[in-house]
């Protein structure tokens, strides 16, 4: 994709369950605090799993009306508070003409999931007429997306994107291009889900991708990691055209450079033999970006802290990168958060946005045996001061959906 069309962030919020808003979820990673604890929202006594990336003092009337809130999916309900952080870090003032300019794309694994067990429950318990009237519209995942272009006013096209744990970032691809071929000069994007029940827990637990520890998880690229632990959250970007964000004086967090996706084409959970179609995605987005391998400077992987997910990411950075993999500090954000499914792949951008705009490379924590296998330099337990220009973020998704996006640090 070649054109003079640069493409910028300038806006960011997040709800994540180690902070809500970017200053606050900032602090929180490059001090090496989690987020994850012990699950509240159920009895989780009865199963082998007992922690969660829960967010417990998140209140969505702060951010909508309380007849919305009732109306609507808690993932919604992050989607519409993150993206009103967006916007104000963006200081965009939506006009009547922005509002039918504005693209949308929101990317989700399970949207609507909490909203649709609660019917389920009321069905039956109480029959057919216990059912919501606005169920139908609660549970769907194009909901979100739906609701945001309500509460906001946007009139221009609004999408959904659902690939798994990297919705978001397919769903900020989709953005870039969008911008990048002139269709629009910005857009609204990210992803979000609230995949904290019962039901789903013990789907991933029997799917064996679950932590079973109670503290310090998970732990991804450690030796005795064990799994995964389910998160909820959002993450939304606005993304510009360059020239606009200058033309209206607004402030530039990176550059989007470049970006790929691939599939795997082989198994719903299982990674496909040596990551080929892992090492095709890096390669094609740091072509499509300009850059070579030697020019990378930090990844933030996509480090579930499951056995099978850590060695093959290991094993593709060392293919692309060879023996320059070893001076690369590569960080697993899902070491402080969790995976928070289909917001992941935003939420770790942002991490990677907030490295280059700081200079700070933060940590992963709960690293402590180091694995012979996993042995590259995961920045163990401790920020690293460090001067990044140019980043990858890494999203390796169930359906062997793999998605890579090239940052750049921005000087005016």
């Amino acid at each position: 994709m070649e054109n003079n069309r640069s493409v910028v962030i300038t806006g960011i919020g997040v709800i994540a369950p180690n902070g809500i808003g970017k200053d606050a979820f900032w602090d929180a990673l490059k001090n090496g605090r989690t987020g994850i604890r012990k699950i509240t929202y159920f009895d989780s006594s009865v199963f082998p799993f007992h922690v969660a990336g829960e967010i417990p003092d998140f209140d969505p009337k702060a951010f909508m009306p309380l007849k919305a809130v009732s109306r609507t999916d808690r993932s919604t309900h992050f989607a519409i508070a993150a993206t009103s952080m967006a916007l104000k870090d963006a200081n965009l003032s939506l006009t009547d003409k922005l509002r039918e300019e504005i693209h949308t794309v929101i990317g989700t694994a399970m949207s609507g999931h909490i909203s649709y067990i609660e019917q389920l429950r009321a069905y039956f318990t109480k029959g057919y007429r216990g059912l919501s009237p606005f169920a139908a519209v609660s549970c769907f995942a194009d909901a979100c997306s739906g609701q945001l272009a309500i509460i906001f006013g946007l009139r221009g096209p609004a999408e959904t994107i659902c690939a798994g744990c990297a919705a978001s970032t397919n769903a900020v691809i989709d953005a870039y291009k969008k911008i990048k071929l002139g269709e629009t000069d910005i857009c609204i994007a990210g992803g979000t889900d609230a995949p904290l029940s019962e039901s789903i827990m013990c789907a991933f637990s029997q799917a064996r991708v679950l932590s079973l520890k109670e503290e310090k998880t998970p732990s991804p690229f450690d030796k005795n990691r064990d799994g995964t632990v389910l998160s909820e959250g959002a993450g939304i970007i606005i993304i510009e055209e360059l020239a606009n964000a200058i033309r209206r004086g607004a402030q530039i967090y990176a550059e989007i450079s470049g970006s790929a996706s691939t599939t795997d084409a082989y198994s719903m959970t299982a990674t496909a033999p040596l990551g080929k179609e892992k090492v095709r995605a890096i390669k094609i987005a740091l072509k499509s970006a300009g850059v070579i391998p030697d020019e990378v400077e930090y990844i933030n992987a996509h480090g579930t802290g499951t056995p099978m997910n850590d060695v093959t990411e290991t094993a593709v950075i060392k293919e692309v990168f060879g023996e320059y993999a070893y001076k690369i500090p590569i960080s697993a954000t899902k070491s402080m958060i969790g995976h928070t499914q289909g917001a992941c792949g935003v939420l770790e951008i942002i991490a990677t946005v907030l490295a280059l705009k700081e200079g700070i490379v933060h940590p992963t924590i709960n690293y402590e045996t180091p694995d012979e296998v996993c042995d590259l330099n995961y920045v163990p337990n401790q920020a690293v001061y460090k001067k990044v220009n140019i980043a990858l973020s890494n999203s390796f998704a169930f359906g062997g959906k793999n998605s890579i996006v090239v940052l750049k640090s921005f000087n005016a």
